[in-house]
């Protein structure tokens, strides 16, 4: 029986082009994950460079939400996630790989907002987040921020723009695309002083019971090329240009 799961499980690990298939698991997060047919996103485009620094044919499984993709991550139904910040405890399900650089995050509001020249000066704003994102231990430990949770960067800047929330934390990098889309927004939001810098890496999680797991030492120093060559960043970058679409942010109608 086991010899018979085995050779299912190698049989299932080729894709119809006969090239070894890599199976991601995405749930619906714009820009990153956009679930059309086929999926497209910054993550999409990161995981088909990945898939072609590896040879590999990238398919992909969705789920309602990034926990459910976790699960599937955790028993080795999908062999990789893109987007992952580096957590104790999903070192014990997955490998990290490094796919970006993270951004600043930055803090936006309507340009006549009294300022936000320090971390002191978000009390007392209602302060729109986006779901299941990790921005910095003091923000996200602290109870006594009145927070408004979104599954979409996009949804909480139109909330701003209707003034039914104060402020915006997002990174750098998605204004900056939002303001591409629509340069006529510069003057309607406004980046405030205070900005928290980042040091860290987001990264390709790929599951330790996928059948790629035992070529680890294969797939790491290629991946860490192409990340250090910036490849994966360029694949995002080349996204966000080509599909202007996704990073815009219009007020709400009256």
């Amino acid at each position: 029986m086991r010899i018979g799961v085995l050779l299912l499980l190698s049989a299932m690990a080729f894709a119809s082009s006969g090239r070894e298939q890599l199976l991601a698991c995405l749930d619906e997060f714009p820009p990153y994950q956009i679930l059309t047919e086929p999926p497209i996103g910054e993550h999409v485009s990161a995981l088909t460079q990945l898939g072609e620094e590896l040879q590999l044919e990238v398919q992909f499984v969705t789920e309602p939400n990034f926990d459910h993709c976790l699960k599937r991550i955790k028993q080795g139904t999908a062999d990789v996630i893109a987007g992952v910040l580096d957590r104790e405890e999903r070192r014990e399900f997955l490998h990290l790989l490094p796919m970006r650089h993270d951004t600043a995050y930055i803090f936006a509001t309507r340009p006549d907002a009294p300022p936000i020249e320090s971390y002191n000066d978000l009390n007392g704003r209602l302060i729109g987040v986006t779901e299941n994102v990790y921005y910095f231990e003091q923000f996200d430990q602290d109870a006594s921020l009145q927070k408004v949770a979104l599954n979409d960067v996009h949804l909480t800047y139109k909330l701003l723009l209707a003034g039914r929330v104060d402020t915006v934390i997002s990174s750098l990098e998605n204004l900056t695309a939002i303001f591409a889309s629509d340069p006529d927004l510069k003057d309607k939001i406004l980046i405030q002083p205070f900005t928290h810098e980042l040091n860290r890496l987001v990264y390709f999680g790929f599951s330790k019971h996928s059948i790629h797991a035992a070529r680890l030492e294969e797939i790491r120093p290629k991946v860490e090329a192409a990340f250090a060559a910036g490849r994966f960043e360029t694949a995002i970058h080349q996204f966000a240009a080509d599909h202007p679409q996704y990073y815009q942010v219009k007020p709400h109608k009256k």
